[in-house]
């Protein structure tokens, strides 16, 4: 069994977290061969494939939980070959994980909290003892545990905290962010996590302020053209991205509402026009994937773009929000990157702009391939505008008749799709199957499952 960091028990309905030390150590030719045994496991998980789980949709799904929730595991990861910690999950391929709206049984609920806070946890404590943030946290031996980044510093680890602390504390944040009147379920986390903030408080402030002066740029207010960033999309190399602004909007956004950042609601109103009015194309209706200039040229679209709905730099109540999001979802039909199910990440392979590695083992991995994830986050834009439009909502059932049909063929949620809608299987990269995105995929049904009863 692996070592714990932080363990959880009930006190009076809450889930109280108990700390266990832990030594963070960093050895630079360590790190690397570590990184090299990471891409070692890539390959090997190609030939040495996740066996399809057995049983209907909720059977499989409820299988996937009992893996990436067990009480035994330390921290949540995506699965398969991605073990160790990938910061970012927990704020965007996991930004369901909290939803209290959720079906399933209370149990389950209790360890979805319990895994969240034990991870959000390990990261605060983790990024005490460096100083600095980073995108993967992995672990060395019994309870020593080093960091390093992937490609470059991160976008989104630090909003995945944040995200996460706000989930912990408030349960009708996410329900803000994709609203239903669906009823809830209590929260037990809220003294634990606003003790994790109080504890790191002083922490999180310096890396977010750190954070800001070293990745915006004080002239243009956006980010710095002349850094790289990892993200979401981290095998591509990317100069000022519409997905890496958003976010450090949105990281700004929930600092300041964990008062642990100083700004205005004028000056984040201003920044988040700033950055419609830089990305936004109106002839093509998208947003500029990047500020680089093949992609100014180009007017590429990134999948990744549709994550302006769970960072709140979009309203669904908002017409303004609704209108972009209908242009996104019109470009996306018109240009059929929906087909056969969404969502590709791009129009194209950019094999240019990847990271020499991800050239050569996936090239299409984040071009013309289909993310799940993704995928999910563009159903619910349809699901948003979808009143008064029947079309949009008839595309919505259709997508998730088709995901529901994958789960229960390939016997699992496959993380990433070929561009024909088979899972990918590349020469040397294959799919994770026991994938714990899985949450994304309950939340999207639930919201369908209720516009379906309302209509």
């Amino acid at each position: 069994m692996p070592f714990i960091p932080f363990t959880t028990k009930i006190q009076e309905g809450e889930i109280i977290l108990e700390e266990h030390p832990l030594i963070y150590s960093s050895n630079r030719i360590r790190n690397f061969f570590l990184y090299t045994k990471g891409g070692i496991r890539i390959i090997k998980a190609r030939f040495h494939q996740e066996k399809p789980l057995l049983g209907s949709e909720q059977a499989i799904i409820q299988q996937i939980h009992t893996a990436r929730f067990s009480q035994n595991n330390p921290y949540v990861i995506t699965g398969g070959h991605f073990s160790p910690l990938f910061v970012r999950n927990l704020g965007i391929f996991y930004n369901a994980l909290l939803d209290p709206r959720l079906p399933g049984t209370d149990h389950d609920w209790l360890l979805r909290q319990q895994i969240a806070l034990k991870t959000v946890a390990f990261d605060l404590r983790i990024f005490t003892l460096t100083g600095k943030d980073f995108t993967t946290i992995y672990p060395v031996k019994k309870n020593i545990f080093t960091c390093y980044n992937v490609y470059t510093r991160p976008s989104d680890s630090l909003f995945a905290i944040l995200y996460t602390l706000r989930a912990l504390t408030d349960d009708t944040f996410i329900q803000t962010l994709f609203p239903s009147k669906i009823t809830k379920r209590k929260l037990q986390t809220t003294k634990a996590g606003k003790k994790l903030i109080e504890k790191y408080k002083k922490v999180l402030r310096q890396l977010i302020k750190n954070y800001y002066m070293k990745i915006i740029d004080p002239k243009t207010g956006l980010i710095k053209k002349d850094i790289l960033l990892a993200s979401a999309r981290d095998g591509i190399k990317r100069q000022s991205s519409f997905y890496d602004n958003v976010i450090a909007w949105g990281t700004i956004l929930l600092a300041k509402q964990l008062d642990l950042y100083e700004i205005t609601s004028k000056e984040l109103a201003a920044w988040r026009k700033r950055i419609i009015q830089t990305f936004w194309n109106e002839q093509e209706g998208i947003f500029l994937d990047d500020l680089s200039t093949f992609s100014q040229q180009e007017t590429l679209f990134s999948a990744d773009s549709f994550v302006v709905l769970s960072t709140g730099f979009f309203s669904t109540e908002n017409k303004s929000d609704r209108y972009y999001l209908q242009r996104m979802i019109e470009y996306v039909k018109k240009n059929k990157l929906d087909k056969p199910i969404p969502l590709h990440y791009s129009l194209m392979d950019l094999p240019k702009n990847l990271y020499g590695h991800v050239r050569r083992m996936a090239p299409s991995y984040m071009g013309t391939s289909i993310w799940s994830h993704w995928g999910m986050e563009y159903i619910k834009a349809l699901l948003y505008v979808s009143r008064g439009n029947d079309s949009f909502f008839a595309d919505a059932k259709r997508h998730m008749a088709a995901y529901k049909k994958n789960i229960e063929q390939y016997g699992g949620y496959p993380e990433v799709y070929d561009k024909t809608g088979k899972l990918l299987n590349h020469q040397f990269y294959r799919s994770v199957l026991h994938n714990g995105w899985v949450i994304n995929y309950e939340q999207t049904k639930m919201l369908y499952q209720h516009l379906t009863s309302a209509v």
